[in-house]
């Protein structure tokens, strides 16, 4: 039965990395307190763990009704995280805020998107979680544990952003935004180019 549940539990962890999150999560919430720190960390994860559980149960009946793919997705969640990407980039500006003439939005704000969604519950972990309820060998049950359990270790290393924050202060902080603004680039054009090459693959195969 452990063998089963590793099956799900050790590709999801690993393809959620909540570690490659952190970042992103210190530079939303490096202004807020303790309390509104945890609240987004928690919204994030809950967040996260309803949309993998409704793709765990009815994702596959969801993809064939909209008639969408796997890489459909890919590329979606790739242009959504370009997007969020060249925000962090924009000189002088820190992500999650405003310019003075547009509306203030709260860091909670991104608690859906872009850190549950794509973030930690993006196309891989999707996949992931569709394939794993279609195995014979894996029991529901175990891919709704390994999504509670992979969501609890995620929010254990959210809170610890606090230190991440002291660490490098604002002026580091500044830099860490356009640094993390350019590898979302990155990662959102990998996204984009995995989802057309497995398009590509499909078309011809």
């Amino acid at each position: 039965m452990l063998d089963e549940f590793l099956l799900v539990f050790i590709p999801l962890i690993i393809i959620v990395n909540p570690s490659s999150t952190l970042a992103l999560f210190s530079i939303i919430t490096q202004k807020s307190s303790k309390e509104e720190r945890m609240l987004i960390a928690r919204n994030t994860v809950i967040y996260a763990s309803i949309l993998l559980m409704i793709f765990a149960f009815a994702g596959s009946a969801i993809l064939r009704y909209l008639g969408i793919t796997i890489p459909a997705l890919r590329i979606a969640g790739g242009l959504l995280l370009g997007f969020v990407g060249l925000d962090m980039m924009r000189r002088g500006e820190q992500f999650g805020e405003s310019p003075p003439d547009k509306k203030h939005q709260s860091p909670t704000d991104y608690a859906l998107v872009p850190l549950a969604l794509p973030s930690l519950s993006g196309p891989g972990a999707i996949t992931v979680t569709i394939v794993s309820m279609q195995n014979s060998q894996i029991e529901w049950w175990m891919v709704i544990l390994a999504i509670i359990l992979t969501m609890i270790i995620t929010f254990i290393v959210f809170m610890g952003s606090v230190f991440v924050i002291k660490i490098l202060g604002n002026k580091g902080m500044d830099a860490l935004t356009r640094i993390m603004g350019l590898l979302t680039v990155a990662i959102s054009v990998q996204f984009a180019l995995t989802g057309l090459a497995d398009w590509l693959s499909q078309l011809y195969s």
